[in-house]
């Protein structure tokens, strides 16, 4: 039935994993000017390319969603595709609300005190977040709450799963065909970047919704490669060292290798026997609470930033030592004590609401 729970699929330990370290480099990203005066130049240089791990995430998206949802999609139509709609939104969107609302707190506050001008926050951008569509070619730049963006065309690609799944069909297509698709998106990503006159990866107000499109499809391709591929220590060790080399190449001489480079590492940790520290459950854990890290940071941040850090004078180690362990424990609390109860309430009443009108339904 369309509205009955997704089949169980075993959690990838790994790719969870991977999605936590990822999230605390978007922080570190954030944070570099801060740990500046204190962390040497290639440690800066390295946390410089955090805003990359945001390309990780969209195509680990596009991979697990086609995992978990393209069967049923594809099969179930308009019902299996509302209830898979539901069911993200009630993954993302309370906490996504919780922040934006933490922000225009603090922005009121802020202007009660004389500390900020309500007109400088736009209004409009904070009224179109609330729909989650702030990243729809609306605005020209990223407001309140910044790494929201994301999830904002995270919504689009949503949307367009279906015609996604149909133009790829993953589970049908011939693995040379699938292996071409993801080969030719992921050399996309960047040049169309150049066409716009953008320098990859910013400006995400004008690209952030090409740059996930894109790189969901390709995780989508990723799925029916991984469906086919065997499962073979040699093929898991040539992808790794495809992603190394990948990543090297757009180091050291900007190829337009960052989406191969993740989707190589994706397809290799999915199909690796072990994968070594990246199953041990603190990482997991780590991947688990790694929503909550993401989208609560940059207000935990600001707010740090607000009480803590003056201009000129750096910011003492441990304080910003206490900043990570504070972000760490309002990630565990946001994820065990308001993510998942308002994910599962949520979801329980779609369920009720499917129960009872397929009860009313005449036979």
């Amino acid at each position: 039935m369309a509205s009955a729970p997704p089949p169980r699929i075993p959690e990838l330990l790994p790719l969870t994993a991977i999605r936590g370290l990822a999230a605390w480099w978007v922080v570190l990203f954030h944070m570099r000017v801060l740990l500046a005066p204190w962390l040497p130049a290639g440690a800066i240089a390295f946390l410089a390319h955090g805003n990359l791990a945001v390309d990780l995430f969209f195509i680990l998206s596009g991979f697990v969603m086609a995992l978990n949802y393209g069967e049923r999609v594809a099969d179930g139509g308009a019902r299996a595709y509302g209830d898979f709609l539901v069911r993200r939104l009630a993954r993302i969107y309370p906490l996504h609300l919780l922040i934006l609302a933490g922000f225009a707190g603090y922005a009121l506050a802020a202007a009660a005190f004389g500390s900020a001008r309500l007109e400088e926050q736009s209004w409009g951008y904070f009224g179109q977040s609330a729909l989650l569509v702030q990243n729809w070619g609306l605005s020209g730049e990223a407001r309140w709450n910044v790494p929201a963006w994301s999830i904002s065309t995270e919504i689009a690609a949503y949307l367009l799963f279906p015609l996604i799944l149909a133009a790829l069909a993953p589970r049908r297509r011939p693995l040379w065909l699938l292996a071409a698709a993801a080969l030719a998106l992921g050399l996309c990503v960047q040049p169309l970047f150049r066409l716009l006159g953008y320098p990859y990866p910013n400006a995400v107000a004008q690209t952030g919704l090409f740059r996930c499109l894109l790189q969901f499809a390709i995780g989508m391709a990723l799925y029916g490669l991984w469906l086919r591929l065997p499962r073979r220590a040699w093929l898991a060790t040539a992808l790794f060292a495809a992603a190394a080399a990948s990543a090297a190449g757009f180091l050291l001489w900007n190829l337009p290798l960052v989406p191969l480079a993740w989707s190589a590492l994706i397809l290799a940790l999915a199909r690796v026997r072990r994968a070594g520290p990246l199953e041990a459950p603190a990482l997991v854990w780590l991947g688990r609470v790694s929503y909550a890290t993401y989208l609560s940071h940059y207000l935990l941040l600001t707010l740090f930033k607000f009480a803590f850090v003056a201009p000129g004078i750096p910011v003492p180690p441990a304080l910003l030592a206490l900043f990570l362990v504070a972000t760490l424990a309002v990630s565990a609390l946001l994820y065990h004590g308001f993510e998942r109860p308002a994910q599962r309430r949520l979801v329980a009443l779609w369920e009720g609401r499917s129960r009872r009108r397929r009860a009313l339904a005449p036979a």
